[in-house]
């Protein structure tokens, strides 16, 4: 099967630099016209998914149904952003006044364990095999699924993937695509740190060519 995974686009909270969390937010005028641009490359490059998810969030769903207006797109739960705790809502400048130790030992870390009211990395590693699991074995080899969802989850889907439990600080611009040929067959999220190889295959990670196009 192909898997295509979407970051959504531009957010009003993003264009003020504000952590969203699960809280709701809309497009932005630059995230409208970045779903143009991923619209435009998807008609170029003629993609036909056979099924279209997205996380409930606006932001996700509004860039799945601007850049794949032709598809039936189904909202699931737990495509969602990770819940932030008490940094939702928040610019990196307040979260330095108000949650200063907090905040600076996050940076470094990146552990929303730290964060009070935060869903914490359990969860979310929980959440991101469920999806992957439904994601993959849900369907069979000959589907095209395309999933959009957020930056902070998509690291963790990313890392079920590739069967790891590191989970890496990428930097994944808004409406980036990660492409994968994976083997619904071969697939086993219990068993996805033994790196079987032999399962999937990367087509493309991060990308966001056509924002420069």
């Amino acid at each position: 099967m192909r898997l295509i995974l979407v970051r959504h686009a531009q957010s009003k909270a993003n264009a003020e630099g504000r952590w969203q969390g699960t809280m709701d937010f809309d497009l932005s005028k630059e995230g409208q016209n970045q779903c143009e641009k991923l619209r435009e490359r998807f008609l170029k490059e003629e993609l036909e998914p056979s099924h279209v998810y997205s996380s409930p969030l606006t932001r996700a769903h509004k860039t799945a149904e601007i850049s794949l207006p032709a598809a039936q797109v189904h909202k699931i739960q737990d495509l969602r952003e990770n819940d932030a705790g008490v940094f939702s809502g928040k610019t990196s400048d307040e979260l330095s006044t108000e949650y200063s130790a907090i905040f600076e030992e996050f940076r470094r870390s990146r552990n929303f364990d730290l964060v009070p009211k935060a869903e914490t990395r359990y969860q979310i590693r929980q959440r991101a095999e469920t999806v992957i699991g439904f994601l993959v074995k849900g369907h069979n080899s000959k589907d095209f699924v395309i999933a959009y969802s957020h930056s902070g989850f998509l690291v963790h889907l990313i890392a079920v993937i590739l069967g790891t439990n590191r989970v890496w600080n990428l930097r994944i611009p808004n409406t980036a695509i990660f492409d994968f040929d994976i083997d619904p067959d071969g697939w086993d999220v219990s068993s996805s740190v033994s790196g079987d190889r032999r399962r999937f295959q990367i087509n493309r990670f991060a990308d966001s060519g056509h924002l420069f196009s």
